[in-house]
């Protein structure tokens, strides 16, 4: 009533209300359109998640860690390598080593940058820096970690140098018999026909060994250089050992050597780089020919087989009194299966205490048993160096008197 009274004792007042009252409503409703966020200063841990960007755009993983030692972020790369995917776990749930950590706290506690280099060990030898960074955004204090996988750089170094010392030890034997040889030729066997030819002939030997020699350094390093990278090519395990026999057919029968290949009907899809295969196939079964005698037999087989457990089983166990290692064995894997070339052979066999060297470089049995037959000794060394990156496993069997058997495995590819 009072309200009434004074609008109509006053018009113009009235009015004025009226339109302040208006006013009034207008901003409320215009003001419900904006948020206005807090500055990070006031948002506490919330504003390190914005630096998600940033990650997601550099080359190589990268993680961010709180004052807490939480990730609140991460980039693609990091997670693949690392295998994880949730926020917000500690980082010493996916890394322990302890150089890192430490670094980790010195750029959270006292600002410090630092780089520590390491080695990883499974599935497959890495050699990565992690460069360590502090981070200030608002209030919040944070780590930031970059990892960079040298393997690469360093594989190369080494490679290098193993080159240069593998291949000046081992030539030095042959140009030693050449040179030898050589002055046999110029000096006493000058004038003796017969003489020069056989020992032309010896000279042709030991050029070919050489060749040989620097052809598996050649291919032992290409192999080694590319061994941290999985492949992803597909290829048939059967159709290639079949062609790898065929080639290696006239050589059996030269020596008397029944090659007998037990393959299965269909192809055997693997995951793996087919001319590598081949090398595995070829030095697998070249190696068999070499220690079987004339009237032996050398029994070639490929199959699909299980998990690892069931491949190691039906691959690497089929003689009951026979030795067995592992020389090469790969990480468990759940929904992961195997096929396999086996290759047998009815020589002398191994003796136990040996079968740990085999594929070690220039590692040769007969050379420790004093039977020099010629080999470069990096032919199970490249075996094994392939398999590895195949991310399978090479297992050897032995029973002196029955002979060895050598079983290399890869995993299946998936169907469709």
């Amino acid at each position: 009533m009072l309200v009434a009274a004074g609008f109509a004792a006053s018009p113009p007042a009235a009015l004025f209300m009226l339109l302040a009252a208006g006013v009034w409503i207008w901003a409320s409703q215009q003001a419900r359109r904006f948020e206005i966020a807090e500055s990070p200063e006031h948002t506490g841990g919330a504003g390190l998640p914005e630096l998600s960007p940033l990650l997601e755009a550099l080359p190589d993983s990268a993680l961010l860690v709180d004052a807490e030692g939480r990730i609140v972020s991460s980039n693609k790369a990091a997670r693949r390598q690392m295998q994880f995917e949730a926020r917000g776990q500690f980082l010493t749930s996916i890394l322990r080593h302890p150089d890192v950590l430490e670094a980790v706290q010195g750029a959270l506690q006292e600002s410090a940058t630092g780089a520590v280099a390491y080695v990883t060990t499974a599935p497959i030898a890495h050699s990565m820096r992690c460069t360590i960074a502090p981070v200030a955004w608002g209030a919040d204090r944070a780590a930031l970690l970059v990892f960079h996988d040298e393997t690469a750089r360093v594989t190369t170094e080494r490679m290098r140098a193993d080159f240069l010392a593998n291949a000046s030890h081992e030539l030095r034997t042959p140009v030693a018999s050449l040179s030898l040889l050589v002055e046999t030729i110029a000096g006493p066997a000058r004038d003796d026909p017969a003489g020069r030819e056989r020992f032309m002939k010896m000279m042709q030997l030991q050029i070919e060994r050489m060749k040989r020699l620097i052809d598996d350094l050649l291919s032992l390093s290409r192999i080694e250089l590319d061994e941290h990278i999985p492949p992803s090519d597909r290829a048939d395990l059967a159709g290639v050992t079949r062609e790898v026999a065929d080639t290696l057919a006239a050589i059996a029968r030269d020596k008397g050597v029944a090659l007998e290949l037990v393959l299965p009907e269909g192809p055997v899809r693997v995951v793996g780089e087919r001319f590598q295969l081949t090398q595995v196939a070829q030095n697998l079964i070249d190696n068999a020919l070499k220690y079987a005698s004339s009237g032996q037999t050398v029994r070639v087989l490929v199959a699909a087989s299980g998990d690892r457990e069931e491949v190691i089983a039906e691959a690497g166990r089929a003689w009951e009194a026979a030795e067995r290692v592992a020389l090469l064995t790969p990480p468990a894997a759940a929904n992961r299966s195997y096929a396999y070339v086996r290759v047998e052979d009815s020589g002398k066999g191994i003796e136990p205490r040996f079968l740990p060297r085999l594929g070690e470089r220039f590692f040769r049995v007969e050379r420790e048993m004093g039977d020099e037959r010629g080999g470069t000794g990096l032919g199970l060394a490249i075996v094994k160096h392939i398999v590895n990156r195949h991310r399978g496993g090479l297992l050897v069997e032995s029973q002196p008197g029955r002979g060895s058997a050598f079983a290399a495995y890869v995993e299946l590819a998936e169907e469709g």
